[in-house]
């Protein structure tokens, strides 16, 4: 998937990079997301529904 957009965050570094690291948080980010799993520090599981014209979609992607 990719996401293409420039938002500026009125915050420092530090702070944005523990938000994307807190599963919450980084499912509030990704459109459509329906669920994010931290299986580990290293692993993420994330379950997103897209919807495009009449098509509607699932996935199911394993960062690691």
């Amino acid at each position: 998937m990719e996401l293409k957009d420039e938002i500026i965050i009125n915050a420092t570094q530090v702070v944005v990079y523990e938000a994307l690291n807190n599963p919450e948080i980084l499912k509030q980010c990704i459109p459509g997301c329906d669920e994010l799993i931290k299986h580990s520090d290293t692993e993420l599981e994330a379950k997103v529904v897209l919807k495009i014209g009449p098509v509607k979609a699932k996935f199911k992607e394993t960062s690691r």
